[in-house]
């Protein structure tokens, strides 16, 4: 039996093919891993300078209050 992941910021169900987990918090959020689908996006994903690899963050904790609102590109910067 699998189980049913839920966005951690929206709250809708998520599944492998449309999210991430988040670095941060570690639940999952939504994420379109296209750019040509029409899903939603609940968090962003981004290359660290740092680390030279991929970083993925929800809007929660990212700070990003509503993202339906929300800039398309969230500031994103050397404090994560």
């Amino acid at each position: 039996m699998s189980e049913t992941l839920v966005c951690c910021v929206c709250g809708d169900g998520v599944d492998e093919s449309n999210s991430a987990d988040c670095n941060f918090c570690q639940e999952p959020y939504h994420l379109r891993l296209r750019n040509d689908s029409d899903d939603k996006d609940c968090g962003e994903v981004w290359i660290s300078s740092e680390h030279q690899a991929l970083e993925f963050g929800c809007f929660g904790c990212l700070g990003v209050e509503d993202s339906e609102e929300s800039p398309a590109e969230p500031s994103v910067g050397g404090g994560h």
